[in-house]
């Protein structure tokens, strides 16, 4: 395996492996919420990764598996748009 492959193929199978575990329980800031009874004052915004996921893809380990790799790709083209800028 040569070392573009490589790295490419890393990052994917770290994402396949970590929408494995995504889990469906609210994250702490909405845990404080619920405790607190001020979940109900939040404005419900739409958007494509709502819940990390895309809500128009209906099985969920695969809408959380490409809500993962479209990050890695946002997460590197961020990268080389502010690599060109540094340099």
């Amino acid at each position: 395996m040569n070392k573009k492959t490589f790295v490419i193929t890393i990052p994917i199978l770290v994402v396949l492996l970590a929408s494995l575990f995504a889990s469906k329980r609210p994250d702490t800031l909405e845990t404080i919420a619920i405790n607190y009874g001020f979940e109900g004052q939040a404005k419900e915004i739409s958007s494509l990764f709502t819940g990390y996921s895309f809500p128009f893809i209906h099985n969920q380990f695969m809408s959380s598996f490409c809500a993962g790799i479209m990050g890695l790709f946002i997460i590197y083209v961020l990268y080389k748009v502010v690599k060109r800028f540094v340099k």
